[in-house]
């Protein structure tokens, strides 16, 4: 398979539309894949490993598979930065932040407690320091298997690990969290491939021991969903992270009505249009949302637009200006990305304040509002991007980007949905933590330098 930058996901037919009826969410029924399409052919026949050895036989996803395979993981972690260094000092986490360290150790232990010896064994990994606790990945392609395969485990081993995580977030987090899943397992119903995408096809893995006071955590990750949590006495760090869907609802069954994302797609969009149109141009790095206005090293058939997912640990994304490098850094272009939010008025930094706690709304209360005062601190600090327009029904994307914080909200051409232009009812958020905030690395460094 070729190495080069694919122009499609790979499973793209002439009939696809482009362009599907427009209004403020995609209806996404009407591009449901039939099903001897190239996108879900065969899925029913399949589980999650079969499904992705599948794709390696298809030259666009087999380009992704081999990106996520554990060989690609960056070495040495540097931290997701605007120039390569790191900017010291940044965190400073308070002696206890409230982190619920009693009731996630507890049902760590409760966990551990109804595991063979052999499950012990495949979800017991090393240290939170361990390059594999950073081998997470969103798509449902089945690439590093390890640790335990949740549709592989018995309800009560699937409720157990969800008490870990109700545990460790806040109630209106670990609705999100679970929204995920249901709607991984919508999707898995609407074309036929449950045993591939599921509300249990994800993996969890234990890394450290659960202790009160010494610094352990996990990770929880599949399609459209991925946690990495430290903790260490009354500190937690989530991140990064990402959520998303395909499609963007539930609009049957138990789950009906069921929506997630609302309050980062409606407060952006509704900032964007409030800005005085001086602003908004300087926000708006491309008025397309295509490939066609970025540089090639800015979009991808998968990430599309966002720069922060899965085996981006070490990016390097500037504040307000990226560089295109030309034939292997022979020349670079500087250009102007994004508004400085320090331009913005009282009402719209509460706007972005409201935007990046959705962002964070996982968290539990007092670490919450600890990392919320964190935020505020670099506001004027903060750049605020867009691609694509600002209309009601329009596709776009969005980013806020400060020191310690990078949020990306992007929508999507379908991957199993048949849209072949970005829609609403595909879309994917990603929450960073730059300076090495992600994976708890500045947590850590701060207590064994107090320790």
């Amino acid at each position: 398979m070729s190495n080069s930058l694919p122009k499609t996901s790979g499973y793209v037919l002439a009939d696809d539309p482009s362009t599907p009826r427009s209004s403020a969410t995609v209806p996404f029924r009407e591009i449901i894949p039939r099903p001897d399409h190239p996108k879900i052919a065969g899925i029913s026949r399949h589980n999650a490993l079969s499904w992705c050895q599948s794709r390696r036989e298809i030259e666009a996803p087999s380009w992704l598979i081999n990106r996520l395979e554990a060989k690609h993981l960056e070495r040495p972690y540097k931290g997701f930065t605007v120039d390569g260094n790191v900017q010291d000092e940044l965190y400073q986490y308070a002696d206890d932040e409230g982190a619920p360290v009693e009731a996630m150790v507890s049902a760590a232990n409760a966990l551990l407690g109804i595991l063979s010896p052999q499950q012990q064994t495949e979800v017991s990994k090393g240290s939170v320091d361990d390059d594999e606790f950073r081998l997470w990945s969103n798509p449902e392609l089945y690439v590093n298997p390890g640790g335990l395969r949740m549709d592989e485990c018995t309800p009560q081993i699937q409720g157990a690990v969800h008490t870990i995580i109700r545990a460790s977030t806040s109630p209106e987090g670990f609705a999100k969290i679970i929204g995920c899943t249901l709607t991984n397992d919508f999707l898995g119903v609407l074309i036929n491939g449950r045993a591939v995408l599921n509300e249990h096809s994800y993996n969890f893995r234990l890394f450290g021991t659960p202790h009160l006071i010494e610094p352990w955590g996990y990770t929880f990750f599949g399609h459209h969903l991925a946690l990495n949590v430290v903790v260490q006495s009354g500190r937690i760090v989530i991140g990064p992270t990402f959520m998303g869907a395909e499609p963007d609802r539930i609009d049957e069954g138990p789950h009906a009505g069921l929506r997630l994302f609302t309050d980062e797609e409606i407060e952006a969009l509704n900032l964007m249009r409030g800005l005085a149109p001086q602003l908004q141009e300087k926000a708006q790095i491309s008025k397309t949302i295509g490939p066609g206005g970025l540089p090639q090293d800015r979009w991808n058939p998968f990430d599309e637009r966002h720069l922060g997912g899965a085996r981006q640990d070490n990016r390097v994304v500037p504040y307000g200006q990226f560089s295109i490098v030309i034939l292997i850094l022979v020349s670079t272009d500087r250009r102007s990305e994004g508004c400085p939010v320090s331009h913005f008025t009282s009402d719209q930094k509460a706007v972005v304040m409201r935007i990046f706690k959705a962002f964070n709304i996982y968290l539990p209360a007092g670490p919450l509002a600890a990392r919320i005062k964190l935020i505020k601190a670099h506001l004027d600090e903060t750049y605020f991007a867009w691609i694509g327009g600002f209309e009601l029904s329009d596709p776009y994307y969005c980013r806020l980007h400060s020191p310690v914080a990078f949020c990306e909200l992007d929508f999507h051409c379908g991957i199993f949905l048949t849209n072949t232009s970005p829609a609403k009812c595909h879309i994917h958020t990603i929450n960073r933590l730059p300076n090495i905030g992600d994976y708890g690395k500045a947590l850590l460094k701060q207590y064994r330098s107090n320790k």
